[in-house]
C-alpha cells in the first residue's frame, strides 16, 4: 500500500464502497423477494403470443362396479322337524297288594237258637245286683238279677230265635252278654247286632262294645254309641268302635302239638300269630216300670284280615 499513489489509494476506496452498497442492494432484493410474491413481468412486444391454458377438469377415480350377490342355490337339505319331548321312563314301583276284603266271622250262638232259661249258648253274661227278694226298695238304685229267655211275642221277634232280656216289675237291670273268640293277630274287627226294645214308660238303653285283649268280661270294653229305643224304635243296629288285635302272649297247646309235628316233617309253614278278642253287648232300663224288656240277635264279628 505504500507503494501505491494517493490517486490509487482513492480509487480503490471508491470500488470497496461501491461493492459494498452493490452487496446491501442485492441482499435487500432477497430479503425482499421471500416476502412478496413475485410480480408478472409486462409481456413484450417480442414476447411470444400467449398460450391458452385450459380449465383444468378432476377426473373421478373409477369406483370398482359392486358385484352382483347371486342367490343361494337350492340343496335338497330336508326340512328340521320338532323333536319330539323325550318320554320320561317312569321308575319301577312295587305292586301294592290288594286291599284286604272285611268278612264276617261266625260267633257261637249268634242267632240265639235255643235259649234256656239264664242259659244263652256260646255266650256268658254278668250283671249288677244290689237288689234281691226282701232288700230295701230304692226305685232309683234298686238293680234286680236279669232274667234271659227266648222272646215269645212275634211282634217282638227280629229273626226267628230272640234274646229276650227283663227283670222284676218296677226294678231296674244292668247287664253284659259276652263272648271270646280267636283271630289272627292284627286284624281289624268291629262287632255287629240287631236290637229292639219295650217299655211300658219310656225307654231302655243299649249298645255294643269290644275288647281287643280277649278278656273275660266287659269291663275294659270299647263301646260304640249308646242308643235309647223302645217299641217305637223298630230294629236297630249296634254297632262297636273298630279295633287292631295284637298277638297273644303264647300259642295255644293244641296249637304247639301241632307245630312240633310240622317240624318233624319237615315242613315249611308260615307262622300265624293269633289274637284274642272279645265282643260285648249291654241293656238297661232308662227307669224302672211294669214291663221292660231288651231284644237282641244278629250277632256278627266283622274281621279286617292283616296285609
Amino acid at each position: 500500500m505504500g507503494a501505491l499513489s494517493r490517486m490509487q489509494k482513492t480509487i480503490l476506496l471508491v470500488l470497496a464502497v461501491l461493492d459494498l452498497v452493490v452487496i446491501g442492494g442485492l441482499a435487500t432484493i432477497v430479503i425482499r423477494s421471500t416476502r412478496q410474491p413475485a410480480q408478472m413481468l409486462p409481456a413484450t412486444a417480442t414476447s411470444a403470443p400467449p398460450t391458452q391454458m385450459l380449465a383444468a377438469t378432476w377426473t373421478p377415480a373409477p369406483t370398482a362396479t359392486p358385484r352382483p350377490t347371486l342367490p343361494a342355490r337350492l340343496t335338497n337339505t330336508p326340512t328340521a322337524t320338532a323333536s319330539p319331548f323325550p318320554t320320561l321312563t317312569p321308575s319301577p314301583t312295587s305292586t301294592p297288594r290288594p286291599s284286604p276284603t272285611p268278612m264276617s266271622v261266625s260267633l257261637a250262638g249268634a242267632d240265639f237258637d235255643f235259649i234256656l232259661p239264664n242259659r244263652i249258648p256260646g255266650w256268658q253274661w254278668d250283671a249288677y245286683v244290689n237288689y234281691k227278694g226282701g232288700d230295701e226298695y230304692n226305685s232309683e238304685n234298686s238293680y234286680a238279677e236279669p232274667m234271659f229267655s227266648a222272646a215269645d211275642d212275634p211282634l217282638r221277634q227280629i229273626d226267628g230265635s230272640t234274646l229276650k232280656v227283663e227283670t222284676m216289675r218296677w226294678l231296674r237291670f244292668r247287664t253284659w252278654v259276652h263272648q271270646t273268640v280267636t283271630v289272627t293277630a292284627g286284624s281289624r274287627v268291629s262287632f255287629r247286632i240287631r236290637a229292639k226294645a219295650f217299655s211300658s214308660l219310656d225307654s231302655l238303653i243299649v249298645k255294643a262294645g269290644i275288647d281287643a285283649t280277649g278278656a273275660e268280661d266287659c269291663y275294659n270294653a270299647r263301646w260304640g254309641d249308646e242308643l235309647r229305643i223302645n217299641q217305637d224304635s223298630g230294629i236297630v243296629t249296634l254297632s262297636s268302635p273298630s279295633l287292631v288285635v295284637p298277638a297273644i302272649s303264647g300259642p295255644p297247646e293244641e296249637e304247639v302239638e301241632e307245630e312240633l309235628d310240622l317240624e318233624e316233617e319237615e315242613a315249611e309253614v308260615e307262622e300265624v300269630l293269633l289274637g284274642r278278642v272279645t265282643v260285648c253287648f249291654y241293656a238297661e232300663p232308662a227307669y224302672p216300670h211294669v214291663n221292660n224288656a231288651a231284644f237282641f240277635d244278629m250277632a256278627e264279628l266283622i274281621v279286617t284280615p292283616p296285609r
